[in-house]
Order: C-alpha cells, then structure tokens, then sequence
C-alpha cells in the first residue's frame, strides 16, 4: 500500500489489497497527542480494541498512558482531558510498545484519519526510539468512505461519519484514545455491512483514491468560543482515586472520633454518664495519623484543583478569598465555643451560666459532637489555603 501526500488539502492511496475481508480480524486503534503537528508531537495515549464482523467486543481492550518527551500543551489537556499529571509516572513508549504490537498481532489495523497523522507520527517516533512499525495491512476508514462513496465531497471526519451512519456517542469520552477506538470500531462496522451488501469480498484499490485531508482551526481560536473553556474538566484517575481517598478517610476518621467520644463518655439507661477516657485513648492512636493524613490529601487535592484548572487569576483569588473568610469564621466560631464551654467549669454541673451545654451536664455528647466538627472544618480549610499556596508556588518555578 502507498500513501503519498499531494497538497495540504489531498491524498493519494493506491494499492491496498485486502483477500476475504467478512473473515478477518480487526484492531482499531488511536493515538492522542501532544498537538496536531506530525513532525514535532509525542504520543500521549495509545487505545485499541479488537473487532470482527459481528462487531466491537470492548472487553478486548488495550488502553495506556505514555510518557510524552514534550509537556502538553494547556489547550491539548482541556481538549482531551489528560493532563501532565496523568502521563508524569507513565511508561515511555518504548516500554509499551510491545504489548501494543502483541495485542494487534494477526489483525488489519484500522484507524480514522490515519495515513495522513496517526502513521506518520507513529513512525517518526519509533525512528527516534529504534522501534519497528507494524507490519499489518491498515484499512483508514476515510479512505475506505471514499472508495465507498466517491461522490462525497465533503471532509470525511468522525463526526460526519457518525452522522452519516446515525450512531449515537453518547457515553464514550471522545478524545480519548479508547473511546475513540469504540467509535472507529462501529463505524467500521457500518462500512463491512456496505462491502457485504456490495457483494465485494476483496477489498481492492485498482485505482489511487484521492482523500480529503482534515483541515482543523488553530486550537487557541476553537477555545475563544467558550469564554470559560476547561475550568471543570472531568477529573483524571490520578485525581479521582485522590478524592476517592479523602471521602473514605473523612468516613473512618468520622466513625473513629465518634467511637472515642462513647467509649469516653459512655451512656447508661438511668440517663447519666460514666467517664473513662483509657478505653478512648487508644482509638485516638489510630485516629491522629488517619486525620494528619486526610489533612495531607487535602491539601495535595486543592493543590491539583488549583494547577489544574483554575486558569482564571480573579477566579483563583476569589476561591481564596473565601476559603481565608471560612477560615476566620470557623476560627472564630470555635473559639466562642470553647470559652462558653470552659468558662463556668468550676461551678459544677447544675452550674448554667452558658448558653451552651457545659461539660459536666447530661448532654455533653452534644457538646463533644460540635467541637469536632468545629474543629474538622478549620482543619481542612486551612489544608485548603496550604494547597493554594502550593499551587502558588509551583506555577512560579514553572513561569
């Protein structure tokens, strides 16, 4: 098979020769990257999946994050939602490479817009890295929709394929190299119906077939139609198993704290209580360092949330404004607390000087139960602001 590029606008493909195309095996495959330029971008993601006639099997995946040689572009993260933080402890291509030559053994490759980006820069990275191009036949679905329909004179593009075969993406992440392989996928899956219907059981490019190259809008000026483009980007799994992590510490340490205050302050039918604090002291030394560590994770979350996506410098400082009023609030709040509770302790339990349950009285769990949440809230705030100033910080070092 020959691909040779005529003009910024066209193609050329001629030669392509695939026997008995109802029985062979399929892998769709996509490639994301760091910008749209061939000769200079680096793979960021690589998906693939495995198809037949009959159509996708999305089991029969293999999806990866790569170590790019260049940092992604802010515009690329918005678009794709893979961020520098995702492909930071990634393998490097050279490590994956293998697996992905493995999982496409013995099948046509198929991909969308390939000949003209995917291949070229596939190949410019394995001559930098000393790596082989696979050696399968690879059936571009726009080429294939201009032998189909040479009368089309229209850009062939996914989104006018998936108009045009009237599949639905909704719930398959575009821009994602295994979402995008799941959309190629059925798509192709149209195109062998029309081979099918057509009787043509050979595909077969007698002829060169010219194709229409994509021609897309500088990225910056596609993004300046949305006056507010990535400021809520779908988390990544780095971020989302982090959050993950802090929803299941605020739980324990929740449970835990209020384990302590029972066991400390325990409850009897006759509607008083009994103090001993020993039994509660020894949950308190699996408590601390699950709450120092939730306070970390905190702090590590509203670093990402800053670097991340808040692009937007008055947006940021606002976010901090409130967070230093929260702070100050809660600061205060607790404090007024604490001295009500205090204040009277030496006038014994009957003593009600307070606006407040005071220790001592028959509901002091009530009482305990708001001085940790006091004390939680102004914990995590304050990890907040220390996030934010890490964050701060780091995109200083960066500027």
């Amino acid at each position: 098979m020959n691909v040779k590029m005529l003009s910024e606008k066209a193609y050329e493909v001629s030669g392509l020769n695939i026997q008995n195309i109802q029985h062979q095996k399929f892998c769709v495959f996509d490639l994301e990257t760091t910008g749209i330029q061939v000769e200079t971008e680096r793979i960021i993601q690589m998906g693939a999946i495995r198809m037949d006639r009959s159509g996708v099997h999305p089991e029969d995946n293999f999806c990866t994050y790569v170590k790019p040689a260049k940092p992604i572009p802010q515009e690329i993260e918005t678009l794709t939602g893979i961020y520098n933080g995702d492909v930071e402890n990634a393998p490097r291509l050279k490590e994956v490479y293998d697996s992905f030559l493995d999982f496409a053994d013995g099948c046509i490759l198929v991909t969308q817009a390939g000949y003209e980006f995917d291949l070229p820069l596939l190949e410019r990275e394995c001559d930098r890295q000393g790596l082989k191009m696979p050696a399968n036949p690879c059936i571009d679905t726009k080429a294939l929709f201009t032998y189909l329909h040479p009368e089309v004179e229209d850009i062939i593009s996914t989104d006018f394929l998936l108009y045009y075969y009237g599949l639905d993406s909704k719930g398959i992440q575009r821009h994602d190299a295994l979402g995008d392989s799941m959309l190629i996928g059925q798509i192709f899956r149209e195109m062998l119906r029309e081979l099918e219907l057509r009787n043509i059981e050979h595909l077969e490019f007698t002829r060169p077939i010219i194709v229409k190259r994509f021609q897309l809008p500088p990225l910056i000026k596609s993004l300046q139609s949305n006056p507010h483009p990535g400021r809520f980007p779908a988390l990544t799994r780095q971020q989302y198993n982090l959050f993950l992590s802090i929803i299941i510490l605020l739980l324990i340490t929740s449970a835990l704290t209020g384990f302590v205050d029972l066991m400390t302050f325990r409850l009897v039918w006759s509607g008083h209580i009994s103090g001993n604090g020993n039994p509660g002291l020894l949950v308190v030394f699996i408590l601390v360092p699950l709450y120092v560590a939730l306070l970390v994770l905190t702090g590590i979350a509203s670093r990402y949330f800053f670097i991340e996506k808040m692009k937007d410098g008055v947006y940021s400082v606002a976010i901090l404004l409130f967070l230093t009023i929260m702070t100050g609030v809660i600061a205060l709040l607790a404090y007024g607390y604490y001295y009500r509770i205090f204040s009277g302790l030496g006038g014994g339990p009957d003593h009600t000087d307070s606006m407040f349950v005071r220790f001592g009285h028959i509901d002091q769990y009530t009482n305990t139960a708001f001085i940790n949440i006091l004390t939680y809230s102004l914990g995590l705030v304050c990890s907040m602001i220390a996030g934010y100033v890490a964050a701060l910080i780091t995109r200083r070092k960066h500027n």
